[in-house]
């Protein structure tokens, strides 16, 4: 973030601290300096960590036009012309499924928070390729028992638990709607690339697969399931990530922004705790979470 925006997000947070501590003469300005002195800079949120994930396997994966199969999706390349669609030109776009296996199992047994990254930066064409609804599903099956890496035709069996998402964001502007079935729904502008990013919590650990079903809905073109004019997308890459909290994530909306600075400062004043205000991660809210948490702000 360039100086400016974050001399002003500084000042933002430094005015709402003075606010809230009005009463507090001495509490004022120790929190103003502390904020002050932040723009030195503090540690990021370092609270997830990636899940590697391999084996990519499809109920079908395009071939035409040289062909975008479903191990694209988790080749670590973000390039506009890479990731898995699913057109094809006898029967044009249907609902497909695509199951990744994870390297080691994930997750603690009293369950994960997870997030989903849906990365769709197909430019080649003036199309829009984004996903229309989609669905997303664990499994702690054994790992010999689904996918076996086939592109098309592919073994996606096991015993899925469908993921209720609390949280759907999207880069661009679409919006993106939970259904009743856990499915997510995308809808309003198609920007020319997005990414979405889901939160769910997962209810066991020891994960050893993840399940993208991409579905049909009559108010996607051609009933979709992409945003395409032919229903198609494009799938740059999937990435997931577990967390335990969304450290700054003060109101709860999964998102890091100026919503957030009054409800810390709430908790940095009244001396209350609640563990995505304990950025310093010392079991306590207090002006040392100030300069981490005024960092997350202008990353």
């Amino acid at each position: 973030m360039n100086c400016l925006l974050k001399l002003k997000t500084v000042n933002a947070l430094a005015l709402s601290v003075v606010r809230a501590s009005e009463t507090r003469n001495q509490n004022r300005w120790i929190a103003v300096a502390a904020i002050w002195l932040s723009m030195a800079g503090g540690p990021s949120n370092a609270n997830a960590d990636d899940v590697v994930l391999q084996n990519a396997t499809a109920t079908f994966s395009q071939t035409a036009f040289g062909g975008q199969p479903v191990g694209e999706a988790i080749d670590g390349i973000l390039s506009n012309n890479d990731g898995w669609a699913i057109f094809d030109t006898v029967s044009g776009t249907n609902p497909q499924t695509a199951v990744f296996e994870t390297v080691i199992d994930t997750g603690s047994p009293g369950g994960v928070n997870l997030e989903f990254q849906l990365h769709q930066l197909f430019t080649i064409t003036a199309i829009e390729h984004n996903i229309g609804r989609f669905r997303l599903s664990v499994t702690a099956d054994d790992r010999s028992e689904f996918a076996d890496g086939l592109a098309s035709g592919g073994d996606v069996t096991a015993n899925w638990t469908v993921l209720t998402p609390y949280c759907a964001l999207s880069t661009g502007g679409a919006a993106l709607s939970v259904l009743g079935d856990g499915s997510i729904l995308a809808s309003g502008p198609n920007p020319s690339t997005s990414v979405y990013n889901i939160f769910a919590f997962a209810p066991f650990g020891d994960i050893t697969g993840f399940r993208l079903e991409v579905l049909d809905d009559s108010s996607l073109p051609t009933n979709g399931p992409g945003r395409a004019f032919n229903g198609n997308f494009v799938l740059t890459e999937f990435l997931v990530n577990t967390f335990d909290v969304l450290l700054g994530d003060v109101n709860g909306d999964c998102v890091v922004s100026l919503l957030d600075v009054a409800p810390f400062v709430s908790l940095v004043t009244s001396g209350g705790f609640q563990a995505e205000g304990d950025i310093n991660g010392d079991g306590v809210v207090n002006l040392l979470d100030v300069s981490p948490f005024v960092e997350l702000l202008t990353n």
